[in-house]
């Protein structure tokens, strides 16, 4: 059972953040084994093993500021899969200093050919779609877009890294919607699907089990409550 741990944090104002079902006017400061502001904890997670950081930027997600130089100084540490509200190419080139990996996520997503066209011109390896779920349906900026118009996306241009991101469960260690994951997982068998969204130990085990094997978490390993046994398996991935 071999599978990676993508430690999830939260930037607002500067500082890591966190808070349920992604309603993030309640959010409140982190509090992290790994420590006190966000440099802190990325260097912390470097040195435990992490590979790969995922990173909301939700100031800019909203529209109201942007968190560019301390993520920029973080993706200097650990390479971040950033989502900060893409939804152009224009939005790409801001982030070219910025981040390794560019999450095109469905909530704010605004046009489909814009995305085609980001995939035309990017690396498709360095490039990463979220598939945003709440309340069970898609989260998405444009409702015109809907679940099949995104896996067609996937399936052709073939990201390295698909999210499975249930906005709902979010910090709320319930677990995950199994029929909703393995209805999409399904369907995209050709990029690396991660799932998130209320991670529990329980769940890792499950997917490990069906072959997937990337996982978001965010509380279960801030609060230190990650098994170790898990924990333990997930290294035999960095070596």
């Amino acid at each position: 059972m071999i599978f990676m741990i993508i430690p999830v944090i939260d930037i607002m104002h500067n500082e890591c953040v966190s808070g349920k079902s992604g309603r993030r006017s309640t959010y409140k400061k982190l509090r992290s084994i790994y420590g006190d502001n966000p440099l802190d904890i990325a260097t912390a997670l470097k040195e435990d093993g992490a590979q790969l950081i995922y990173i909301a930027d939700l100031d800019k997600i909203e529209r109201i500021d942007d968190n560019n130089n301390i993520i920029s100084s973080i993706n200097n540490i650990i390479p971040v899969m950033l989502d900060n509200g893409i939804s152009s190419i224009e939005d790409i080139e801001n982030n070219k200093n910025i981040c390794s990996y560019n999450i095109l996520a469905t909530e704010t997503m605004t046009s489909l050919d814009n995305i085609e066209e980001i995939f035309k011109k990017y690396d498709s390896n360095k490039l990463v779609v979220s598939i945003d779920i709440k309340n069970n349906e898609l989260l998405v900026n444009n409702k015109d877009i809907d679940l099949e118009d995104v896996i067609y996306l996937i399936n052709k241009y073939k990201p390295k890294y698909t999210i499975i991101l249930n906005i709902s469960y979010v910090g709320t260690k319930k677990g995950v919607n199994t029929n909703i994951i393995e209805e999409i997982t399904k369907k995209i068998p050709h990029t690396k699907c991660c799932i998130a969204g209320g991670i529990r130990n329980s769940d890792i085990e499950t997917y490990t089990k069906k072959n997937i094997n990337n996982f978001l978490i965010g509380t279960l390993l801030h609060e230190g409550n990650l098994s170790y046994k898990l924990y333990m398996e997930s290294k035999k991935n960095e070596k």
